[in-house]
């Protein structure tokens, strides 16, 4: 009797190794936007970061005193535009859209790129930051955006102005609006997170 020598795959073998490899492709496919959009998150993080401890620098040169307090109360924009003008990269941009990041003050509906002095009105408010009063006027949030409040710190992911007026000193806090609806507030060197 002569033994054949069969040499390669069954059917059933090559669909089991067919279904393998579908089944990695598919779990990276899925994962890989949610890795993107935690990649942006995080550099968003340190953006927010390295905002925050230029505005330690600015304050500590101008004897403590506020951005907004520095410049037209009417406006207050145009002193944190100064600020971030002077003393942020202007190569910093939100890693989705490759802008710079937008500002948004308290009491208006508009966010403004400090870089292109373009407003933009949100036409709504977005009463999540608290801030001032419970009812706080803020512009409608999209990705990317920062809060300023220049008499708050911040109590968890919103801004709280008592903790501010209570610490005795003139704080601010940023507040950024990061993918998946999370929120960042960062004041004076500290640092709370929604996630």
């Amino acid at each position: 009797m002569v033994k054949r020598n069969r040499k390669g795959f069954t059917i059933i073998e090559a669909v089991l190794v067919l279904a393998i490899a579908g089944l990695i492709f598919m779990m990276v496919f899925i994962a890989l936007p949610s890795l993107q959009r935690g990649q942006r998150n995080t550099q968003r993080r340190n953006d927010l970061a390295i905002i925050a401890a230029a505005m330690n620098t600015w304050r500590s040169k101008h004897g403590n005193v506020s951005v907004s307090d520095n410049y037209s109360k009417a406006f207050e924009a145009n002193g944190f535009c100064t600020f971030y003008n002077h003393y942020v990269d202007a190569d910093m941009t939100d890693p989705s859209t490759g802008e710079a990041y937008r500002i948004s003050l308290w009491n208006t509906t508009y966010v403004i790129n400090c870089v292109t002095n373009k407003k933009i009105n949100r036409r709504a408010y977005d009463s999540s930051a608290i801030g001032r009063s419970p009812n706080s006027n803020w512009a409608k949030m999209e990705v990317g955006d920062i809060q300023y409040d220049d008499v708050a710190m911040c109590d968890g992911e919103v801004f709280n102005d008592e903790l501010g007026k209570s610490a005795g000193m003139h704080a601010f806090a940023l507040r950024m609006y990061l993918e998946g609806g999370a929120t960042i507030c960062m004041d004076n060197g500290y640092s709370s997170s929604s996630e």
